[in-house]
């Protein structure tokens, strides 16, 4: 052989050797995408974003690029008008036709109960994946799935599901039961695992103190994330965590690229994300789902002509009326507000009751006369307070009613001597709560409105009030008040000395 070739040769057989020494037996790069939704109950666009049809859109640009998965975590079939009147079915069947991959029930799927729950998770066509939610002898609730695996080429996919454990405190879930996320999230990710998950993701709706203690854990791969309503992704180099705001307003679209090594029995998996946010005001809704959307909206417009009550007695909403003085209308909505939530006292600002109209006695009351009455999608509340800071939020109510000011409160379980001549601050002479004088020691739940809540027309003292059921657990104030009369058939609301003022 000549010299330089068997050099050559040499060379060429220990190349050969190193490669079979280094190289893995197996090796891929995957990429994959997760389009993440949650807390959207409205079914349409609002001033150009979100909604449905928009949510498509953005699931179908992202499937034309590659392995997609539609993830919702939850907060959808409630509150809304129509969820109200249907619960929530039409909700299920927009989702029945976008192929969602993955589904983690929010404490708003339990509003309506938990055999209205039950009910529409039989319907759903769509994996609906609940890790800690359980009936009371402990199984798994029909048609949900503990966790679920899915491949892309050869990396597998585990998924599991999580729900506030606050659901029975802020929703109806009746006799299911809701395990810590923490503790669930650990076992969770190891029975994954151990099952084979190359990637693992939680789909959570929970609180970001429970989400941020599954990051420090590293309890799941990715976390997509609901129930704060956060507009957010965060990596840390183990663990990236996804929330998108709400309504589909806002997608975040995660992409994974996933390499994964195989070699003598032991496999090595490493990944980075790439995040994109989508402002849907940009995007042209799906033609399909926009045709599906519009056929209950037009449904919606049938039902809000729906009768559901009449009243005896005259109602007046007009503005000089309820910014400025006790009103029967302004007392039914209070009532219907503390009923719905069993508080001990009710505040509503009239501000917020904006039809200008009066009813007659003998009036029917529709549906629609209720959303005019309310129609900017307030949520109910539930605050503890103490007597004193009660007292504080009335004398912001009457600080300036010669204003005509939207801030004049309506009332339910309080009865409020107001001397209007003396200055504003000092003008409530005396409360009485549930027959006997406010203690300004004791404390007391009372429902308002979120808007309230969050220190709106004034009420200052309310934002630091413990929030028994948050903005984001709450339901629609219009939505109870048409359970309140529906439920009473006729209502007779009077003008009963709730507020006297004029000492």
């Amino acid at each position: 052989m000549i010299p330089h070739l068997k050099a050559g040769l040499r060379s060429a057989l220990f190349a050969a050797a190193v490669t079979s020494l280094t190289l893995p037996a197996f090796a891929e790069t995957v990429t994959f995408s997760f389009v993440h939704t949650n807390d959207i109950d409205r079914i349409e666009e609002s001033k150009g974003r979100g909604g449905f049809a928009k949510l498509a859109a953005v699931t179908n640009a992202e499937r034309a690029e590659g392995p997609t998965f539609l993830v919702h975590s939850g907060d959808t079939l409630s509150p809304s008008l129509l969820s109200g009147i249907d619960k929530g079915a039409h909700i299920i069947d927009i989702l029945n036709q976008m192929d969602v991959a993955v589904m983690s029930p929010g404490n708003h799927e339990f509003d309506f109960g938990a055999d209205t729950f039950r009910t529409r998770m039989s319907q759903a066509t769509f994996p609906v994946v609940t890790s800690n939610v359980r009936e009371p002898d402990g199984s798994q609730p029909a048609d949900t799935l503990d966790t679920t695996m899915v491949d892309v080429g050869s990396v597998t996919i585990g998924f599991y599901g999580l729900t506030t454990a606050e659901t029975p405190v802020v929703s109806s879930p009746g006799d299911l039961t809701f395990a810590d996320e923490v503790e669930t999230a650990r076992a969770k990710q190891a029975e994954l695992k151990e099952a084979g998950a190359d990637f693992v993701v939680a789909v959570l709706h929970s609180g970001f103190s429970e989400d941020m203690e599954l990051v420090r854990e590293g309890l799941a791969d990715l976390i997509l994330t609901g129930h704060d309503e956060h507009l957010l992704t965060y990596y840390n180099g183990r663990t990236a965590m996804v929330e998108s705001h709400s309504q589909a307003n806002y997608v975040v679209v995660t992409t994974i690229t996933l390499d994964k090594t195989e070699d003598d029995g032991r496999t090595k998996v490493s990944w980075t994300p790439a995040f994109e946010i989508v402002d849907t005001i940009n995007v042209e809704p799906d033609a399909d789902i926009a045709a599906i959307v519009k056929r209950y909206t037009d449904k919606l417009d049938a039902e809000l002509a729906i009768e559901i009550g009449t009243t005896e007695t005259p109602l007046d909403s007009r503005r000089a009326s309820v910014r400025s003085q006790e009103t029967a209308i302004g007392n039914l909505i209070a009532d219907a507000m503390r009923a719905a939530v069993d508080a001990d006292v009710a505040l509503t600002n009239g501000g917020g009751i904006r039809a200008d109209r009066e009813y007659e006695a003998g009036s029917t009351i529709t549906r629609g006369d209720i959303l005019a009455e309310l129609p900017f999608g307030n949520k109910t509340v539930k605050l503890e307070m103490t007597g004193s800071q009660i007292l504080e939020a009335l004398e912001n109510g009457f600080s300036r009613v010669e204003d005509v000011s939207g801030r004049f409160p309506h009332l339910s379980g309080i009865i409020v001597e107001v001397d209007l001549s003396k200055p504003a601050g000092e003008r409530v002479a005396s409360v009485m709560v549930g027959g006997a004088a406010l203690d300004e020691g004791s404390t007391y739940t009372l429902a308002t409105n979120d808007f309230l809540a969050r220190g709106g027309d004034g009420y200052s003292v309310f934002k630091d009030a413990p929030n028994l059921i948050s903005a984001v657990s709450a339901q629609l104030m219009a939505s109870q008040v048409i359970d309140y009369v529906a439920a009473m058939g006729t209502v007779a609301p009077t003008v009963e000395g709730r507020i006297k003022t004029g000492m």
